[in-house]
């Protein structure tokens, strides 16, 4: 039976004496005294016992709505996605903290379980250590991923097959070709991708001898990342310095972080050319040691069914004179690419080489160092090597040549989307025209200001400049997504409003402006002493009333309290 909540009544003598007290002024007696002070603890006591049941109560209460709580109604394909979400890509298949942490999710409840059991994506991905049950645990985890394309990773480290490699007594051991990995690939569940982390080549090549050929067949994609090159490997094994990849890979990632030379003229990276015609996608990493281009560019004349294209320079600087390969004065044509990602780039050379006539996107990341020697940025004769080019990102470690890159966006009039990072300049910023002049943004401008050629250190600032020329047609016609990012803190804000402006007000037959995002963030800066946050909202308005969705960081200015470098008020999205 459940306690029943007491009545809170005085009393006597204590309700008595309170009432005759509360009628007068008169200071109480030592008998009235005390009896205030017994109905003091008599109510403390109700308090204190009511106060309890409530706390049993509210919690009573919380137990019942946590029953008819809406996560209990949550399907097991919500938190599966919720799971895939929380597991950052990359986490699962690339190491055991990934399946540590998905194993973790299962323990928490008998929800969370079934929900992780059910999600297959979550299983499609593993890595194989030399511990002799990872084997089963790799064809365990891979059979709870259903029907969805399957991958494999092994991590190579340790192997026998290295010079330099110190083994306990006369076992001999290769990750790369144990009994356990060839069983696995031999009668396991159906591969899609295998990735084979390699301390040599031999290792890769090894496994194919142990394999029977058919078993290739399944897996379209390849990634092996060797660590040493052929004169690592222990003397007698290495008969031959080449090897070839299974005909069904049609995607191929291959990373070497060696110096020496890898491969021969006829046979770039130590592959035979009928591999790379058959290619789909190839990306290629180097370490910080390899500098062979000109191998590479070899490689990438057996492409001719490439479609996309992935190159890392490793932070390095490569030679395209190498002996015996032959790229000096000649173009690569890939005539199906359409996409390539330059990444770790401090020089897009490159470039010089490749006629790609069907591509779409080009990303360019230059090398990212807190001190940066140099970053030789060219694009030569894009009108010709990408006519067709609708997407472009421009990642750099500081600006490049304004005139150069204006050149090279003139030449590019079927770009759509245009991202330019640290890539321009804050040379000659001064203006004494004020800020954002152009578009109605509440400061001064001059319109009839000559512009002089010694100004023309801005890339918007040049390109309104040759739009200006008689007879020119419009620079970046069919763009419609721009992207500024990373600003230099006392860059003239009017140098990208004035271009703007131009494309707005347009002449009487001609089409109307095609942009519909803009997008501007500035690096950590001082606050202009000649703006304020109004000036940004004008400009917002302002476009945003021609149909352009606009975004300038920060949306809110304050001015700075300390002068101190660490708190520069942060103009970053």
């Amino acid at each position: 039976m459940s306690q029943q909540i007491p009545n809170t009544v005085m009393h006597p003598p204590s309700s008595i004496v309170l009432s005759k007290l509360l009628s007068n002024n008169e200071v109480p007696n030592a008998f009235e005294t005390a009896s205030i002070h017994q109905g003091i603890n008599n109510l403390q006591s109700e308090i204190s016992l009511l106060r309890s049941q409530l706390d049993r109560l509210e919690g009573l209460l919380q137990k019942h709505r946590r029953v008819l709580s809406a996560v209990r109604r949550i399907p097991f394909e919500v938190w599966g996605k919720i799971f895939t979400f929380t597991l950052i890509p990359g986490m699962l298949g690339f190491g055991w903290y990934g399946m540590r942490e998905l194993l973790r999710l299962t323990l928490v409840c008998k929800t969370w379980r079934q929900a992780a059991w059910l999600t297959h994506e979550l299983w499609s991905n593993v890595e194989l250590y030399t511990h002799p049950s990872s084997s089963d645990t790799a064809r365990w985890w891979l059979s709870r991923s259903g029907n969805l394309p399957k991958s494999l990773g092994v991590d190579g480290h340790g192997c026998c097959h290295r010079k330099t490699f110190h083994r306990d007594g006369d076992e001999f051991r290769c990750p790369i070709i144990q009994p356990g990995l060839v069983k696995l690939l031999s009668d396991g569940p159906v591969l899609n991708h295998l990735t084979l982390s390699c301390q040599v080549p031999l290792c890769f090549k090894k496994l194919c001898e142990r394999l029977h050929p058919s078993l290739w067949k399944p897996i379209k994609s390849l990634s092996i990342w060797i660590e040493e090159g052929w004169s690592q490997v222990i003397e007698g094994e290495a008969t031959s310095t080449s090897f070839d990849i299974p005909p069904s890979v049609t995607s191929l990632e291959m990373g070497l972080f060696f110096g020496s030379d890898f491969g021969r003229p006829g046979r770039p990276l130590c592959i035979s050319p009928g591999v790379y015609a058959r290619l789909k996608s190839f990306s290629f990493t180097s370490g910080p040691a390899w500098n062979n281009g000109a191998a590479l560019l070899q490689a990438l004349q057996y492409c001719t069914s490439l479609e996309n294209l992935k190159i890392d320079f490793g932070r390095n600087t490569w030679r395209y004179d190498a002996q015996g390969y032959q790229v000096a004065g000649r173009s690569v044509s890939l005539p199906y690419l359409r996409t390539l990602r330059l990444r770790g780039a401090c020089e897009t050379r490159i470039l010089h080489f490749l006629m790609m006539p069907a591509l779409t996107e080009l990303v360019v990341e230059g090398r990212q160092y807190q001190k940066m020697e140099c970053f030789w940025w060219c694009f030569p004769d894009p009108e010709v090597r990408c006519p067709n080019l609708r997407i472009y990102r421009l990642y750099t470690p500081f600006s490049v040549n304004p005139l150069e890159l204006a050149a090279t966006l003139k030449c590019l009039p079927r770009l759509t989307e245009l991202t330019l990072s640290r890539a321009v300049s804050d040379s000659r910023t001064g203006d004494d025209g004020g800020y954002y002049c152009g578009l109605n943004c509440g400061c001064t401008s001059r319109e009839d200001e000559e512009v002089k050629e010694e100004d023309l250190v801005d890339v918007f600032r040049i390109l309104h400049s040759l739009d200006q020329e008689r007879g020119s047609s419009r620079s970046l016609p069919l763009l419609q997504v721009l992207e500024i990012l990373n600003l230099p803190g006392n860059y003239n804000f009017s140098y990208i409003c004035d271009y703007l402006a131009a494309r707005l007000g347009r002449s009487p037959g001609q089409a109307s402006d095609t942009l519909t995002r803009l997008t501007v963030t500035f690096l950590p800066t001082r606050l202009p002493n000649n703006c304020n946050a109004r000036d940004f909202k004008n400009v917002l308005e302002e476009l945003e009333s021609i149909g352009i969705k606009a975004s300038i960081i920060p949306s809110e200015l304050e001015p700075m309290k300390r002068d101190d470098y660490w708190h520069l008020y942060p103009f970053r999205v």
